[in-house]
C-alpha cells in the first residue's frame, strides 16, 4: 500500500514539474526560430542528433520534399546516420550575416572549421509562419586555412634544468 503512494506521488510531482516548465516556457520557444541564426543552429543542431524530422522542419515548404525524397531514397536510418556523420568532423561554426535580401528574408554564410580545412555556404533563409525557415544552401567551398586548426599560436617556455654548467674546475687537471 505504501509502495503504491510513493508511486503515484511520484508521477505527480514528475507531472506537476513538466506542467510548470511548460507554463512557464515562452510561447513559441520550443520549435521557433526567432532570428536567422537559430534556424541555421536548430538545423545544425538536428544534423548532429540524427532527428530527421526536426532537421527537416528547418526548411521552406518548397525545399523540404527534396530533402523528403532524399530521405526515402537513402532510408530512414541511413538518411539519420548521414545527418550524425556529417557533423562528426566539424571542430565549430561560424556564422556571418550577410545584406539581407528583403523584408522577411536573410542571407548568412556559414563557416565550418574542420581539422584541415574549412567549408563556407551561403544560406538564404525566408520567416514562414512567424519562423526563420532555410529556402536555399549554395554548393559548399572548401578552403585549406593558413594555419590548420589546433596549431600552438605561443610556443611553450623550455624546461629550466637545475644541472651545473659542465666545465672542469681550475684546480682539475685533466
Amino acid at each position: 500500500m505504501q509502495r503504491n503512494f510513493i508511486t503515484v506521488l511520484t508521477l505527480l510531482l514528475i507531472g506537476a514539474g513538466v506542467w510548470f516548465t511548460a507554463r512557464n516556457r515562452p510561447a513559441g520557444s520550443a520549435d521557433a526560430a526567432a532570428t536567422p541564426e537559430d534556424a541555421i543552429q536548430a538545423m545544425l543542431d538536428a544534423s548532429r542528433r540524427g532527428d530527421a524530422r526536426a532537421y527537416l522542419d528547418c526548411f521552406t515548404d518548397a525545399m523540404r520534399p527534396q530533402l523528403d525524397a532524399t530521405r526515402q531514397q537513402m532510408s530512414e536510418i541511413r538518411f539519420r546516420e548521414y545527418l550524425t556523420e556529417s557533423q562528426a568532423p566539424v571542430m565549430g561554426v561560424a556564422t556571418t550575416r550577410l545584406a539581407d535580401a528583403g523584408p522577411g528574408r536573410a542571407r548568412c554564410e556559414v563557416e565550418f572549421i574542420l581539422r584541415d580545412k574549412n567549408q563556407r555556404q551561403t544560406v538564404e533563409l525566408k520567416q514562414e509562419g512567424g519562423r526563420w525557415r532555410i529556402e536555399a544552401m549554395s554548393q559548399a567551398v572548401y578552403a585549406k586555412p593558413p594555419i590548420p586548426y589546433g596549431t600552438k599560436v605561443f610556443e611553450e617556455p623550455k624546461a629550466k634544468t637545475n644541472a651545473l654548467p659542465s666545465r672542469v674546475p681550475p684546480n682539475v687537471k685533466g
